[in-house]
């Protein structure tokens, strides 16, 4: 099951890519640049590199998983991103947006550390569990189109976003590895609800290959790069062992970072405004 979905998602990178690269020269040439093209409500699916670094530290000096004060979970992937969004031109070649994305869940589980842990017991080396899911981010964009002698600048929106965004944390560290199997001593879990801020830069160009005219004013590509920043929480509880329900003072605070460089196929469905340039006049 799991090579299937990597074949799937990478059978849609190589479609995206084609796409991009046989329709270089095709992008909007020499054609005169209309806002209202970029106006309305519009929906986006696509694939985002997404570069995790989640912090994760043992707040008890004296629990065992002192490992985790070793660094950092850290995970690479490409995943399937969604995002819908409405944009209007306010004035002067300038437009204003709001859009929500919501990004695939992460999930990780590694050692805390290579050396083994010989305390109290034999051959136990500690590792930690770590998933963020449920992430989204509600950004504004602001943009402006520019209007150039070369085909491929011509019709291009280049714009920038800040917003906010959240996550659901769930931590799980315990001691593995003993000669008789999986030794589950002294586990420590954490969840948590994080809230940050996103920042981003990113370009957009409206797509010319198609012989249906409405089509290519509605259809775009974007590229953008988005960096998400979030709280630290503390939470979480211990258990003596054999994952016993027994809670103890132990507390866990988790802090993710996510960047995300993204890829885009953007559909406009509905090409009615709100009149905002009405209320600035």
């Amino acid at each position: 099951m799991k090579l299937i979905k990597q074949l799937k998602l990478s059978t849609f990178q190589v479609i995206i890519s084609l796409i991009f690269l046989n329709t270089e020269i095709s992008f909007a040439q020499n054609k005169k640049i209309n806002l209202k093209d970029w106006e309305g409500s519009y929906i986006g699916v696509g694939v985002s590199n997404s570069s995790s670094k989640t912090e994760i530290r043992d707040t008890t000096p004296a629990n065992d998983h002192y490992a985790l004060n070793n660094g950092t979970k850290d995970k690479n992937q490409d995943k399937i991103i969604f995002k819908i969004g409405y944009l209007e031109e306010l004035n002067n070649n300038i437009l204003l947006g709001i859009e929500l994305n919501k990004y695939s869940n992460i999930k990780t589980e590694s050692l805390n550390t290579k050396q083994q842990l010989e305390y109290m017991y034999d051959a136990g080396f500690d590792k930690t569990r770590l998933h963020l899911e449920d992430i989204f981010s509600l950004d504004l964009r602001v943009g402006t189109v520019l209007e150039n002698q070369y085909d491929f600048l011509n019709n291009t929106m280049i714009y920038g976003k800040v917003g906010i965004t959240t996550l659901r944390s769930a931590t799980r560290s315990h001691e593995t590895g003993k000669e008789s199997g999986v030794y589950d001593d002294h586990v420590g879990q954490s969840k948590a609800r994080h809230y940050g801020s996103t920042v981003g830069i990113g370009v957009e160009k409206k797509l010319s290959v198609f012989d249906d005219s409405k089509l290519n004013n509605n259809t775009s590509i974007s590229l953008e790069y988005v960096m998400m920043n979030f709280n630290k929480k503390t939470s979480g509880s211990d258990s003596a062992g054999d994952e016993q329900p027994s809670v103890g003072n132990s507390q866990y605070s988790v802090k993710p970072k996510i960047n995300n460089l993204m890829l885009t196929i953007n559909y406009k469905f509905s090409d009615n405004t709100l009149g905002l340039k009405n209320l600035i006049k």
